[in-house]
């Protein structure tokens, strides 16, 4: 009685976002490697499931942010569930390129649908004053589950046939199902439109109006994704195996580092954090994620020991980067913008981490063809550094605090 007293809507709908995160990390590690295996898919039919899905997913974020496609925060969710589900259900009887694209489009369009009403939904439930510490909790929890989905697949593996593969896919699809009842669930705690947004919601704002006021949020997701998250996804166990000539565990070794540093180290840079500016705790994490790129090229050709001590201190920096970023962007994002655009414009800014996680790994990847890890680890260094300023001196120059929205809505 006490713990059901306890659960809040809030808590529910991380608590089922989670469970979906844990199915995802039974089958994402294995996804690339089960669609090469496949007759009629093979490496190319990779890059097009890739493609397809990023594609799918802007192709979303465009119609919601135009207005073109206008649901509520539960429709839009709901829908992206089911999309999800069918999706990932194809996945697993993929056999031609054909359904290959078929099955990535249900994919990218669904966590398109899903990415741009969960926010706004999370953020209707709780208070402004919870928002560091709500946002910071979910992002956590997101992490968690899914290293914790795909270290069990990998044991599954172990034990159990190359066959089983295609029902981590199935199991991906079903998982999505609580979060769906979850949504709707949560619709009855939705506090009824005032006046004012309703008026809002009637004129609401030109793609022009919506992209000026957007165009700093847009631009550090985009960097953030571009030079910090799928350069950890992509660039950083190219560069450790290959460059470094570190052996294979260590990529596990890192994965598992840095949820460790998230679980542990969210709550207490949360609380550091909440009474700050939200930019400040995001240049707290662009200079940490800096600062590990620094130490991981200054280290990146000294002995064995040595540079594995460098990426282990790069894996932790980069790790409690992600604690600052997570209790600060999403905060900033919402005090942007009005509630009744909040969705338009967490979907144009999900756009650009679907930008950065197609075009992020391109980024390392030419770096690495310099054939030295201390270009890469500095390269990288540099360019977060140089985009952060950018943004910062944009925010300056267009206003974007707060107080200053509702002038540049006029």
């Amino acid at each position: 009685m006490f713990l059901t007293r306890r659960l809040r809507p809030v808590d529910s709908l991380i608590g089922a976002h989670g469970l979906s995160s844990f199915c995802l990390g039974l089958a994402l590690p294995y996804t690339a490697i089960y669609l090469a295996d496949q007759p009629g898919v093979g490496t190319g039919g990779v890059a097009l499931f890739y493609a397809s899905s990023g594609i799918a997913n802007l192709v979303v974020a465009l119609l919601l942010s135009t207005g073109i496609l206008k649901l509520g925060r539960v429709p839009l969710g709901v829908l992206g569930t089911q999309l999800w589900l069918a999706g990932y259900l194809g996945v697993s009887v993929i056999g031609s390129h054909l359904s290959a694209v078929a099955a990535a489009i249900g994919v990218g369009a669904g966590q398109g649908c899903i990415m741009a009403a969960i926010i706004p939904l999370i953020n209707v439930l709780i208070t402004p004053e919870e928002r560091r510490q709500v946002f910071a909790r979910r992002y956590a929890v997101l992490n968690a589950t899914l290293a914790l989905g795909s270290l069990v697949s990998g044991l599954l593996t172990v034990v159990l046939p190359r066959s089983v593969i295609p029902y981590f896919f199935v199991v991906n699809a079903v998982g999505v199902l609580p979060l769906t009842v979850a949504i709707i669930a949560v619709r009855r705690h939705l506090p009824a439109p005032t006046k004012e947004e309703q008026e809002s919601e009637a004129a609401p704002l030109p793609l022009l109006g919506l992209w000026k006021v957007m165009l700093p949020v847009a631009l550090f997701q985009l960097a953030a994704s571009l030079f910090a998250f799928s350069q950890f996804d992509a660039t950083a166990p190219l560069i450790t195996t290959g460059l470094m000539d570190m052996p294979l565990f260590m990529v596990s070794l890192m994965l598992f580092l840095v949820v460790t540093v998230i679980v542990f180290c969210q709550r207490p840079m949360t609380r550091r954090l909440e009474e700050k500016p939200e930019m400040t705790g995001l240049h707290i994490a662009v200079a940490l994620w800096v600062a590990g790129y620094v130490v991981a090229g200054l280290f990146a050709f000294a002995p064995f020991g040595l540079r594995m001590a460098g990426l282990l201190v790069y894996v932790v920096l980069f790790g409690l980067g992600e604690c600052a970023y997570s209790c600060s962007f999403h905060p900033w994002l919402i005090s942007v913008v009005p509630d009744s655009e909040l969705t338009r414009a967490n979907a144009l800014v999900n756009s650009m981490m679907g930008v950065g996680k197609f075009a992020g790994p391109s980024v390392g990847i030419g770096l690495a063809l310099s054939g030295n890890a201390t270009v890469v680890w500095l390269g990288l260094a540099a360019s977060c550094t140089v985009v952060t300023v950018l943004t910062r001196l944009l925010m300056n120059r267009r206003g974007t605090a707060a107080p200053a929205v509702s002038e540049q809505l006029q």
